[in-house]
């Protein structure tokens, strides 16, 4: 990544994120927040107010 990524995983309601892929971001150069919605949503507000792009991790469809 040329410039700084800011990248905001969120997790609504306690879903399950995908393994590896904030440390694969962060490797690749980006700052990474991850947010459980289950709690505050106040943290996702601040990050997206300084630039975070957001990413709604959603947990897969059984069957």
């Amino acid at each position: 990544m040329s410039a700084t990524r800011q990248v905001l995983l969120i997790r609504p309601h306690g879903a399950a994120g995908v393994a590896g892929l904030a440390q694969a971001l962060r490797d690749a150069g980006a700052q990474v927040r991850e947010v459980d919605l289950s709690n505050e949503y106040e943290p996702v507000l601040d990050a997206l107010e300084q630039g975070f792009v957001p990413v709604v991790l959603k947990t897969p469809a059984n069957g």
